[in-house]
């Protein structure tokens, strides 16, 4: 049997290669896999921000009750001028205190209380942000909604949330109940 010799090197490439029809039937089988898959991700992603949320207050909220238990008052007290400040509401949670809350990056014998939370302090997944709104009562204005990371009650030792429903629901707190565990309830 007589070969052309092009003919045999054709045949031979071809072999090794793919054809236009089985590009096109991975490529959609791939789309299918990840239309499938994506949604599946996402809904588990939404629902690990809401825990991370939960668990992140859980842990502030305990930070506070152990500070109350050294100090006999809640964080967020400035030491001098006993004015509200939501700077030394981070500092006293995450350095060490003396019995006036004075904070210090060191512990020593006059600085032995805390720290009570690792820094930096949580960022409030619904709007990135980690600044604490300090009031001194419940009752007293709210910053706007998503304006800072939390809002903390000086009086009762309240911690929440600062966030809209609409950044609420973005990272899956959709229940109205879930929404008013987050956030801090004004009395009415």
């Amino acid at each position: 049997m007589l070969v052309k010799r092009g003919s045999h090197r054709a045949a031979r490439r071809r072999a090794g290669a793919f054809t236009l029809v089985e590009l096109v039937m991975v490529v959609t089988i791939i789309g299918i896999v990840a239309a499938i898959a994506v949604p599946r991700m996402s809904s588990t992603s939404t629902k690990a921000s809401a825990n991370a949320l939960q668990a992140t207050l859980l842990n502030v909220r305990t930070a506070i009750d152990c500070y109350y238990a050294e100090h006999n008052r809640y964080p967020g007290y400035n030491p001098i001028t006993l004015a509200p400040n939501g700077d030394e509401f981070v500092k006293q949670l995450t350095m060490y205190s003396d019995a006036a809350g004075k904070t210090s990056g060191t512990r020593s014998g006059t600085f032995k209380y805390g720290p009570y939370l690792r820094p930096p302090f949580p960022i409030n997944p619904a709007n990135d942000q980690s600044d604490v709104h300090v009031k001194p009562v419940s009752n007293s204005p709210n910053p706007a909604d998503g304006s800072v990371g939390w809002i903390a009650v000086l009086s009762t030792g309240d911690f929440g949330v600062s966030a809209s429903d609409a950044q609420l629901d973005v990272i899956g707190v959709t229940e109205v109940e879930e929404k008013a565990v987050v956030k801090v309830r004004p009395t009415i």
